[in-house]
């Protein structure tokens, strides 16, 4: 591990244990064993360190996503194996989302990175990677026709995010739910039969004010 990683692991480390605003380049130094000038040196300020988290977490987890793709045939496959690894991911990288959801405001994803970073564009290209499989989906018959592939990615990742922030931020205690979110996208996006159609219809006639 290169002094430039060991700094990020401590003070990825520092900041999900006592937040960003609370830990100084100084104990950061400390925890990495270095000096604090070479903390400068690599990211040139502590909001630097901010970015490089932010920018290594999007790859990684980009570049899983992709991976995770390769085998599958069909775009279910593809729905199944991507909330699969979110939630893989989420439960090995937890200091760093827990920075990134906590501690990450929203004008530094906007104003503080250049269209070409990742870590800037790391949601929309998530997204991107979502209505692909979702629109593969609808063409080889695997998923329904009648649904919006750019409205239904935004849906299922703000449930994902959504399920990460509860098991991260809160005290609640939130079980696995891979296999349940797996099962109700699944059970929402495949195609429906004769019978399931029919019985949608009907409950959509009533209990309804005309």
């Amino acid at each position: 591990m290169s002094r430039k990683e060991t700094i990020l692991k401590a003070a990825t480390a520092l900041f999900a244990r006592k937040g960003f605003s609370a830990t100084p380049t100084s104990a950061i130094a400390k925890e990495a064993g270095v000096a604090e000038g070479l903390i400068f040196h690599y990211f040139k300020s502590k909001v630097g360190i901010l970015l490089c988290i932010l920018e290594d977490v999007t790859e990684r987890y980009l570049s899983g996503c992709r991976a995770r793709l390769e085998n599958c045939r069909t775009g279910l496959d593809a729905v199944k194996a991507l909330i699969g690894f979110h939630f893989e991911f989420s439960a090995k990288n937890t200091d760093a989302l827990v920075v990134l959801i906590r501690d990450v405001p929203s004008s530094l994803y906007r104003n503080s990175a250049t269209p070409d970073q990742d870590a800037a564009y790391g949601l929309p290209r998530s997204l991107c990677i979502w209505e692909k499989c979702l629109e593969r989906g609808r063409r080889d018959g695997s998923l329904r026709r009648d649904l919006s592939p750019r409205e239904t990615a935004f849906i299922i990742q703000g449930m994902l995010i959504g399920i990460s922030r509860l098991i991260l931020l809160t005290s609640l205690e939130v079980p696995c739910l891979s296999m349940q979110a797996t099962d109700f996208c699944v059970r929402a996006l495949r195609p429906r039969g004769e019978n399931e159609q029919t019985i949608s219809k009907q409950e959509n006639g009533k209990g309804y004010c005309k």
